[in-house]
């Protein structure tokens, strides 16, 4: 698993650099996004380019994405 922590970055560095990790992705590899709040623009661009994501808030309202371009990934199943 590749760990991307994003909070405290300016729009639009987050977007920016899960955008690029997640061009760099190969096979089962599973990219975790933390991120201060839900990117929903990035939802769009990674469905568009072939991905998949799941994502939740922990219990200090920090937003966790789990990116992959493998459709045989549990994404649920990497949640920490």
């Amino acid at each position: 698993m590749i760990l991307l922590d994003t909070r405290g970055l300016d729009h639009p560095i987050p977007l920016e650099t899960a955008f690029q990790a997640f061009t760099k992705l190969h096979g089962s590899e599973v990219l975790h996004m933390i991120h201060n709040r839900e990117p929903l623009p990035l939802f769009d661009i990674i469905a568009n380019n072939g991905g998949r994501h799941y994502a939740y808030v922990d219990d200090d309202g920090a937003w966790h994405i789990l990116i992959t371009r493998d459709g045989d990934v549990d994404l649920e199943s990497h949640r920490v």
